[in-house]
C-alpha cells in the first residue's frame, strides 16, 4: 500500500477495522491522531446477508465471552471458599 498521509496532521494513516452494527468487520484508513476524523473506507460494501451473519456471530461471541467471565468469577469465589475451609 502506498504512503497515505493525513492532510491535516501529516501523519501516516493506519488501517483499522470497524465493529459497528452498520459496518461490521469493514476496514478503513484513519489518522492516528485521536482528534482527527479523517478516514477512508478500504473494503467494498458487503451484501445485507453477510452483514446479518457477521452481526449474529459477533453477538453470539460476546454472549459466550460474558458467560465465560461469569463462570470464571464463580470459580474464583469457590476456590476462595474452599481454601478458607
Amino acid at each position: 500500500m502506498e504512503d497515505v498521509r493525513c492532510i491535516f496532521y501529516g501523519r501516516q494513516k493506519v488501517i483499522q477495522t470497524s465493529w459497528t452494527d452498520a459496518n461490521p468487520s469493514k476496514r478503513f484508513l484513519s489518522c492516528p491522531n485521536n482528534g482527527c476524523n479523517q478516514f477512508a473506507w478500504i473494503d467494498p460494501l458487503m451484501c445485507s446477508r453477510a452483514m446479518k451473519i457477521i452481526l449474529g456471530l459477533l453477538k453470539k461471541a460476546n454472549k459466550l465471552e460474558a458467560r465465560l467471565q461469569t463462570r470464571n468469577e464463580r470459580e474464583r469465589k469457590l476456590w476462595i471458599c474452599l481454601v478458607a475451609l
